[in-house]
């Protein structure tokens, strides 16, 4: 008898297996005392048709499946990982692995949990599974087939800690997500708040405290809100006039003299700036002037010694009117204890106590460029308390390790973040609440700690599918083996090539290592790319191949295609490069081929898009624009891969913040790299039809220095294919279009095609 033959007769169909007619009665699955706690209530008994009735009356769910998908689905081994590289039918073969399962082996559909990552994919999944029941069985079938589970992982954790918290807890589990939710969402994850706005609470909680509110500021001054304009302007004055915004509200010219300007407002210090000096006339208008204290400053953008004669100037007209100056260097800036201990040499008692604290709010609401910097702050403290929950980090280790940090940026976030992870925590103990990663954890923990609700969902559900796996990370691959004991069965679904969430917490080791985690596993690759054309797949196969860590599998393209990957070698990306896509998309647009709705616009960063978005908004048409990480599902007959270059915004791209998330990751360069690389190839494979690379001719992506010149020369057929032509198989009959390579319906003509390219 097979597997599945074991879960029908052991489980799904224990005591009550009783043929009536062409049908069979299905007894409730399972039998466990419930003790002391609250157990979900079994399913009534459903009556099933037979699967030899079904098969002469309705459609078979194993039509119009490829032998790759047909091998997938079909496979009787209890432990299946489907590797399905990018079009090749990955949700198709998850639904109809399930449709057999039901319609052809008999499975209870209340016996199947499915498993994915959003809440839109598992809506979808649920649709497709009751829509195509109904094709193959009528109706009936698709209100059975609506019994059977499809949740998020989140969302499964949450359904076993709502059920069973007397187990684990005093009172009901209320949660904290990660993104602010209404209506069904709500129902579904009991919603209190979400982790943002309780990683704020636990700021202003904080803020009071001067060592803890100096301190903080002093990090968005020195290294959030300053640390991009540092960049562009190399900490002197900006060429555009009083850019830079202090916390009192008003413009200087430089960060430097913000510094200064916000190290007097904190400790409430009333200064004047760049107003005349009374004695000097309208033209001599010194940087601060500090009336409560007779004393002026000057700020000078420039090392000591330089700038003598402008310097020499303005001191002298100092001293004819004898006015107390201070002077500040803008390099002192770089040691910023030791040019407070200087002022409060110079200025006695005035910098020992902080100015009033004042509220998180007015700082956030009231000052132009602060509201930025504490959501950037807030984004990767947010990142950072993720890592440390899904990769069970010690907090206290961690503390030790950040002391011995160089980098003053990592030391001061990470002397600012545990605080407010310590503060973060006693608010989640207070209100009785579960974050998003807690859920997973204690979900784990219930089922490990209480083996009788553990076996009792073993049995509830014998099948278990779980759709992309590259996405999973290590806490929710031990719920799944609490889940899975050795009479249930599991399915996985994903593509190593496509895992691009590592900074949510993926981690890719998971499906490059199936078998380690589940041991005598079968692997099936679905080779057939139904989506993108030859001269695509040849070159998204030659760019995954450059990692350091992949599993190998052919990827083929159906389709030759008939117009090559064109690379565009731009000066400037914003000048002639953002030209050139403009009238590439208007000659695409007036040659009536195609809509503009059909032409999507790919890049790696969003700061990207600004050096295009005026020439694209100048076109008037409803052209699509957005980053690989949001269009990651989308498709589209044009793409162009935008700003393809080297450097921050690039590939591979270089994060903010990278230096404080390396402190937690392990072999962090190789890691990152290889998914920049898994980030390229999902752009790449975007495009049905055409795709368009724009880069810049001296700084070019080093993803495109490591290619052969060939997947980019004109080197495929330029004939103009007819897609309404047709030819029959000469082994199957099946109908082709001309531009197909080979049958996908029995593989004819496939033999000899190298796997290790599209061509």
């Amino acid at each position: 008898m097979s597997f599945y033959g074991n879960i029908i007769s052991n489980v799904a169909w224990k005591s009550n297996h009783n043929p009536v007619g062409d049908y069979y009665v299905s007894a409730p699955f399972y039998r466990v005392p419930s003790f002391a706690f609250r157990l979900p209530s079994p399913p009534s008994p459903v009556i099933l048709p037979s699967p030899t009735k079904l098969r002469e009356q309705m459609p078979s769910p194993l039509d119009n499946l490829n032998p790759d998908q047909r091998a997938a689905v079909t496979s009787e081994e209890p432990r299946l990982l489907v590797l399905a590289g990018a079009g090749s039918g990955k949700t198709l073969v998850l639904v109809r692995r399930i449709l057999h399962l039901v319609l052809d082996k008999g499975v209870d559909p209340a016996g199947v949990l499915a498993v994915t990552f959003t809440r839109n994919a598992a809506r979808q999944m649920k649709q497709r599974l009751v829509e195509q029941a109904e094709t193959c069985a009528g109706a009936e079938a698709a209100a059975r087939m609506s019994r059977a589970t499809v949740r998020t992982f989140h969302s499964l954790g949450y359904l076993l800690l709502r059920r069973h918290w007397r187990a684990l807890f005093d009172r009901p589990v209320r949660l904290v997500t990660d993104t602010p939710v209404t209506g069904g969402e709500q129902e579904e994850t009991g919603r209190r708040t979400t982790k943002g706005e309780l990683l704020r609470k636990a700021i202003e909680t904080l803020y009071p405290d001067p060592s803890f509110r100096v301190e903080f500021k002093r990090h968005l001054w020195d290294y959030v809100t300053s640390s991009d304009e540092a960049d562009r302007f190399s900490l002197g004055s900006d060429p555009r006039r009083r850019r830079f915004v202090t916390l009192g509200g008003e413009s200087v010219r430089s960060y430097a003299e913000r510094e200064v300007a916000n190290l007097l407002h904190d400790r409430g210090i009333a200064y004047r700036y760049d107003k005349p000096a009374p004695w000097g006339g309208i033209a001599f208008r010194p940087d601060f002037h500090l009336p409560g204290h007779k004393a002026y400053i000057e700020v000078w953008e420039f090392a000591p010694g330089g700038g003598r004669t402008e310097r020499r100037s303005r001191v002298e007209a100092y001293r004819a009117n004898g006015a107390r100056l201070i002077e500040i260097w803008r390099e002192e800036l770089l040691d910023f204890p030791k040019l407070v201990r200087r002022l409060g040499e110079e200025l006695p008692g005035a910098l020992d106590t902080p100015g009033p604290p004042g509220d998180l709010s007015r700082l956030d609401s009231e000052h132009a460029g602060y509201p930025e910097a504490i959501a950037s702050f807030l984004g990767l403290a947010e990142e950072v308390l993720d890592k440390i929950k899904t990769h069970y980090i010690d907090t206290e280790t961690l503390a030790a390790k950040a002391q011995k940090i160089d980098n003053p940026h990592t030391r001061v976030f990470y002397s600012l973040f545990l605080q407010i992870y310590g503060q973060y925590d006693r608010l989640l103990q207070r209100d009785g609440a579960l974050d998003f990663n807690d859920l997973i954890s204690q979900a784990v923990r219930l089922l490990r700690e209480h083996p009788e609700i553990r076996e009792r969902y073993r049995k509830r559900w014998p099948v278990v599918l779980v759709d992309e796996y590259q996405d999973v990370n290590t806490p929710q691959v031990e719920l799944l083996k609490e889940l899975v004991g050795h009479d249930n069965s599991l399915t996985c679904v994903g593509d190593d090539w496509q895992s691009i969430y590592g900074f949510r917490g993926a981690e890719v080791e998971h499906i490059l290592s199936f078998e380690r985690d589940w041991p005598d596993a079968e692997v099936q690759s679905l080779r057939v790319n139904y989506r993108n054309s030859a001269p695509v797949v040849e070159l998204a196969n030659l760019s995954i191949r450059r990692c350091r860590s992949f599993r190998e599998k052919p990827s083929l393209a159906l389709r030759r295609g008939s117009s090559p990957v064109v690379l565009h070698r731009a000066g400037r990306l914003s000048s002639d490069g953002a030209g050139w896509v403009q009238r590439r998309i208007e000659e695409l647009v007036e040659s009536g081929e195609f809509r503009p709705e059909e032409i999507l616009i790919l890049y790696r960063k969003n700061s990207n898009w600004r050096l295009l978005s005026e020439r694209i908004g100048a076109l008037g048409l409803p052209v699509r624009h957005d980053t690989i990480h949001g269009a990651k599902g989308l498709e589209a007959r044009v793409v162009f891969l935008w700003a393809v270059v080297g450097g921050r915004a690039g590939f591979p791209g270089r994060m903010r913040g990278n230096r404080v998330l390396s402190v937690l990751a392990r072999e962090q360069g190789v890691r990152r790299l290889d998914e920049e690389r898994r980030i390229f190839y999902v752009g790449l494979t975007r495009a049905l039809e055409r795709l368009y690379v724009v880069t810049e001719e001296h700084n070019l992506s080093a993803f495109l220095k490591s290619l052969p010149d060939s997947p980019f020369q004109a080197a495929h057929s330029q004939t103009a294919w007819r897609d309404d032509l047709e030819r029959p198989c000469d082994n199957c009959g099946a109908a082709l279009e001309a531009d197909w390579r080979f049958c996908p319906s029995c593989f004819a003509g496939l033999a000899g095609d190298d796997s290790r390219s599209g061509d």
